[in-house]
Formats: structure tokens, sequence, C-alpha cells
């Protein structure tokens, strides 16, 4: 996420208020225990956690609202107008937006603020203290919650950011659910729409800030809502729309499946990338797990959405609700490809009884590493550099050969994680021989 705005499917860019809203949602989430890193690294003596890390994280995230609430006059964003942060930094008027003005006006905006500040002075004071224990911790989520339930502004924000993005995916969305039958599908359908619109508006967030230099820790709270509310639509697809009567098999089929990939999505995202994240020091490392987690939630919740409405209107299209599906898919086909060539090309130079050549095996890596290594995640792409380091300084021909083995094996590995894209769920690979 940039320090400016953020982009939506609204059209224009996340005003100042819906960001807000996002965030403070996000901090309520991120306290509840089933939703904090200590949760995600299956910590369930939390008595003995120390939760320094996330305080800290609590207090980057409310200084990011204060820094909303001072970013222009309050009474214009929040009171009535909506500044769009092009016109400000151009050093334009403000243009009224088509939304109402908060109820609690300017009075309850300025309350607002004096909850956040003495919320973050409260964190301060505990990321200043050796260890944060879960008395510490919970006290300071009990005082916040307690004021933000009390702000009248909070709650007019939060419910706001709750409110499904408008747009194209919205609008589509809304209409495939209109023809599920019986009724009583289509509203659970059209929840779980909402739920996953909202979700990916969220990740919208992560993706910005992976693109900048944002503090990525400062997201945990946005993956905790996203973890939530991807709960919700498990929970409405579970209990409420498997369970409606004359449900045909195909529906079925498609909605237990979705749940199924959702929860196991979820548990690659939470329970492997994001786990411990909060404690790691190298900012790399957690560029790497972030960069991860998001691109398995994402794409898990596009392919969901896509899954969901043709089943109900077979002419929907991935690309008519996603404009990047076509790209992503076509990039992560490429990268199949790609990978199973230099799989064959690595074994076969491996195995062969003539000794490999460096010049052969280096010009062979420098190409794919020049071409589609950019479309790996980070951490995927930082190993195979390491590989084509180690073969250029291997001494003779023994030497680069074990390596070539080590790195058949990655490679290998490599290509099964590719495969299983969600975005691939409907290529199977039919293997060529270069």
């Amino acid at each position: 996420m940039t320090e400016q705005a953020h982009q939506t499917s609204r059209g224009g860019r996340v005003t100042a208020a819906r960001e807000l809203g996002t965030w403070l949602r996000a901090l309520v989430s991120f306290f509840e225990p089933a939703h904090q890193p200590a949760a995600w690294a299956g910590q369930t003596d939390t008595a003995a956690h120390d939760f320094a890390c996330e305080t800290r994280v609590v207090r980057d995230v409310l200084l990011r609202c204060l820094q909303l609430l001072a970013s222009s006059d309050a009474e214009e964003t929040f009171g009535g107008l909506v500044l769009e942060d092009e016109l400000l930094a151009e050093g334009g008027p403000p243009r009224a937006a088509s939304r109402a003005p908060l109820g609690a006006g300017v009075d309850g905006i300025a309350a607002l603020e004096e909850v956040l500040k003495d919320a973050c002075a409260v964190s301060d004071a505990l990321c200043d203290a050796p260890a944060v224990w879960l008395g510490a911790w919970a006290g300071l989520g009990g005082m916040l919650g307690r004021a933000l339930e009390q702000s009248e502004a909070a709650a007019e924000l939060m419910e706001s950011a709750s409110e499904p993005p408008d747009g194209v995916l919205g609008e589509t969305l809304r209409s495939v659910a209109d023809r599920a039958s019986p009724d009583e599908l289509g509203e659970d359908v059209s929840a779980v729409f909402n739920a996953i619109s909202l979700s990916l508006e969220r990740l919208r967030f992560v993706e910005d800030s992976l693109k900048s230099d944002a503090q990525l820790k400062r997201l945990l709270p946005i993956f905790s809502l996203v973890q939530a509310e991807a709960a919700q639509v498990l929970d409405l697809i579970e209990h409420r729309a498997l369970g409606v009567e004359g449900l045909e098999r195909g529906t079925r089929d498609t909605l237990d499946g979705t749940a199924y990939a959702l929860r196991m999505e979820l548990r690659k995202a939470f329970e492997h990338e994001l786990s411990g994240v909060c404690g790691l020091r190298q900012p790399l490392q957690v560029y790497a797990r972030v960069e991860s987690a998001h691109g398995l939630l994402r794409d898990c919740l596009q392919q969901s959405a896509v899954a969901l409405a043709q089943c109900f209107d077979p002419a929907v299209e991935g690309n008519q609700l996603f404009p990047v599906f076509r790209a992503k898919l076509d990039q992560s086909l490429a990268l199949r490809r790609d990978l199973w060539r230099l799989v064959q090309f690595v074994r076969r130079v491996a195995h062969d009884e003539a000794p490999p050549t460096a010049p052969l095996v280096l010009s062979r890596l420098k190409a794919f590493e020049e071409g589609s290594l950019r479309l790996l995640m980070y951490k995927d792409r930082e190993p195979f550099e390491r590989f084509v380091e180690e073969a250029e300084a291997a001494e003779g021909p023994a030497e680069l050969a074990a390596v070539l083995h080590r790195f058949e094996a990655f490679l290998e590995t490599l290509f099964g994680q590719v495969n299983m894209r969600a975005v691939l769920a409907d290529h199977p690979f039919e293997p060529e021989e270069e």
C-alpha cells in the first residue's frame, strides 16, 4: 500500500475514509485470538507468547490511521467531501464525491482522533517494555475495542469499509447471483460474492505495498481481516448454501470444491507462509513470505469467484471478471513450459556419459534467468540464482555435475509447485520432450 491512495474497482481511488475504515476493521480482527500471528504459527499457549512484535504492528497501523486523519482538513475529508489524492498532489481543489457525509461530523472525527492517539500512546509505552505478555496485549485490545465501539465515527467508517466495492466485478457477480435458483441459494451466493470481492480489495492493499517501500509487517492486520472474511465465506458455503434443498449435483460439487480449495489455500497462506513472519528480521524474507501469501490468497479467491460464477452462468469468462486473469494464465503456462524444458535439459546433461561443459550449461541457465525467472515468486528466484552462482563457481566437470544433480531435484520440486497454481487448474500438463 502506498502512502497516498489505492486503486479499487470503483473506477477511482480508495478514499481516505474507506482506507481508514479498513484499517480499523483490521485492528479489531487482529486482536481476535483466532486471527493472530501466534495462531497462524500453531501456538495455543499464548500466555507464554511475547506480543512485542504484534504491539509494534498495532502502533504502526495506528500511526497510519492518524496520518489519514491529518492528511487534509478533517471537515473536508470526512465531513462531506472525499478528497482524491491526484488532485491533492497537484495542488488542485477537492472534488465532491457521491458518498454522503459522515453523520458523526467533525466532532466525531476529532473524538476518534483522540481515541487513536490514546491507543498509540499505550502502544508506545508497551513497545518500550522488555516484553509484552498476554495481559498487557489483551488490555490494549480491550481498551481500543471498547473505544471504537463507542465511537460513532468509527462505526460509520467500518460499516462503509464493509460494503462490497462497485465496478464491473461487483455488477457481474450480482447479476450471476440473481440467476441462482432457488432464491434462498441466490441470497447465499450473493453474500459469498460480496465477501470475496471485499477480500480481494483488502489484498490490493498488500499488492500496492509490495510495489512500494511500505512497511510490510503493518499488513498483518489486513491478512487477519482477510482470514476472518474468508472464514465467513466458508461458513456461508458449508453451513448455508450446501444445506439448501434441491441443489443440482453440479452445483453441489462446485460449492464443495470451492470450499475445499479455499480451506487448503488458507492453510498454506497462514500456517506456512505467514507463520513466524512477525518475528523475521530480514526485510527480504518478510517480502518473500508476504508476496507468496498474497499470491496464494488472491489466486484462490479469484479462481473461486470464476468457478462459482460459471456454475450459474457458463458464459462468464475469467478475464471478464478480472482483466489480468488471461495474462496470469498465459504467464503461468509459459513458466510451466519453460521450467519443464529446463528440467529436461538439466536432467540430460547431469546424467549424460559425457561430462557437462560449463559454457553450455551457463548459457541455458542465463537464458532462463533473463526470461521466465521474473514470473517466479521471489522466494523461488533466490535459490535459483544461488544454483546459477554455484554452477559458475564449479571447478571442473565433476563438481559441475554434482551441482546439476541437486539443481535437478530443486527444479522438479519447483515445477510441481508451479503446476499446482490455481489458475492452471483447468489446464492439465501435457509433457513434451525437448
